[in-house]
């Protein structure tokens, strides 16, 4: 192996392997936080603050989560671990995490989901996804998040919109070559929402394979994130 590739091969572990360890610190501080938060006041301005810097710090752990996967699926590690899972118990989970930055900026979100809806795929794959999603919408949204799934043509269909102003038209019509949308005036990059197609093409039964897709004026008259999983 010439010396270049050799060099570039050792960065990408070690790269890998800090990614992997930040990752894990980050997940320690977030529990941390969230210890914190339950323990002061709710009209406390501490406690939105703090709050705030637990939802950067889910945002870091997350894209740290992705990149590693991503490094992954580059060097053939990937693989998709299915299981059986108790689907609202799965979205009830999601949104929890997000429940102190949602209360603290005033934003309800609503789940619909049948309790006795049972699916097989990846929890974590799918979580790091949706976890993504509902940060992301967080941000944008006014005061409305709504997660609702169904099946449809045999698929899980998680659907999570918002009332904010939706999805740039690019991203409607492309949403997975997020190298086409970087926003640096936004600090948008799409990565996570090439992370979910991933995710979500992984997910495969017979010839079917799982996808997302982007839309504006949903119920919530806001952007509309789907992922559906055969």
């Amino acid at each position: 192996m010439p010396e270049s590739e050799s060099s570039q091969s050792l960065f990408a572990t070690v790269l890998a392997s800090t990614v992997h360890d930040m990752k894990n610190s980050l997940s320690l501080l977030g529990n941390q936080l969230d210890t914190i938060i339950t323990e002061l006041e709710e009209n406390d301005h501490t406690r939105d603050c703090v709050a705030g810097i637990r939802y950067e710090s889910s945002r870091i752990n997350l894209s740290m989560m992705q990149l590693l996967s991503l490094y992954k699926i580059d060097n053939g590690q990937f693989k998709v671990q299915i299981s059986e899972v108790e689907v609202a118990d799965f979205i009830e989970d999601c949104v929890a995490s997000h429940a102190p930055m949602a209360d603290s900026k005033g934003i309800s979100i609503e789940i619909d989901c049948e309790d006795s809806l049972i699916w097989f795929f990846d929890p974590d794959l799918v979580g790091i996804a949706i976890n993504n999603v509902i940060g992301n919408s967080i941000r944008y949204t006014r005061s409305r998040l709504a997660v609702s799934v169904r099946v449809i043509d045999r698929k899980l269909a998680i659907t999570i919109e918002d009332d904010g102003d939706g999805y740039p038209a690019p991203m409607i019509e492309d949403p997975e070559h997020f190298l086409q949308n970087i926003n640096y005036s936004t600090g948008s990059t799409g990565l996570g929402l090439f992370f979910s197609a991933t995710v979500a093409r992984y997910h495969q039964k017979g010839e079917a394979s799982g996808h997302i897709s982007l839309g504006n004026q949903g119920t919530l008259c806001g952007g509309s994130f789907n992922i559906y999983l055969p």
